[in-house]
C-alpha cells in the first residue's frame, strides 16, 4: 500500500483507517495491527508538525508491505533534515510537568519497532520501520 499524504493534520486519521483496513486484508493480529496505527499516526503527525516550517504545502509517502513475517513502513518526506533515532531517551522517571515536551512518541516508536533506520538521501528523509508480525513479545533491538 503506497499512501502520498499531503501535509495537513486531518490527513492522520484518513491514514489510520486505510492502515486498519491494511492489517485487516493481511490478517495481522489485532495487537500488531494496533501497533503499527501508533507508529505510523505519531511518525506522520511528527512530519506534517515539522518537517515543513516554511507552512507551504508539501507532500511525503507512506509505503505499507507485508514481508515475510514482518510488516515494512517507509515513510519518505523532503522535510527538513530529522534522524529521530539521534533523539535521546527522554526520563520517564521525571513528573509530567518537568518534562520537556516531545520524544516520547519517538520513544514509543522505537518501543513498538523491531528495527528502525533512517537514512537522508537526495534531499529526503527516509525512514525504515519494521514489526515482526509473528512474535507476541517485541524483540527490541534498538
Amino acid at each position: 500500500m503506497l499512501l502520498k499524504i499531503q501535509n495537513k493534520i486531518e490527513e492522520v486519521g484518513n491514514i489510520c483507517t486505510k492502515l486498519e483496513e491494511f492489517c485487516s486484508i493481511h490478517n495481522i493480529c489485532e495487537k500488531k495491527a494496533y501497533d503499527i496505527v501508533i507508529i505510523v499516526d505519531e511518525m506522520a503527525t511528527n512530519i506534517i508538525n515539522y518537517a515543513f516550517p516554511n507552512g507551504t504545502e508539501h507532500h511525503f509517502t507512506i509505503e505499507v508491505k507485508v514481508e515475510d513475517d514482518y510488516v515494512h513502513i517507509q515513510l519518505v518526506d523532503d522535510g527538513i533534515p530529522f534522524n529521530p533515532l539521534q533523539k535521546s531517551k527522554p526520563n520517564l522517571d521525571e513528573s509530567l510537568d518537568s518534562r520537556p515536551i516531545g520524544g516520547l512518541g519517538i520513544y514509543l516508536v522505537k518501543q513498538l519497532s523491531d528495527f528502525v533506520t533512517y537514512s537522508r538521501i537526495s534531499g529526503k528523509n527516509y525512514l525504515d520501520i519494521l514489526i515482526n508480525t509473528t512474535e507476541e513479545e517485541v524483540n527490541n533491538g534498538n
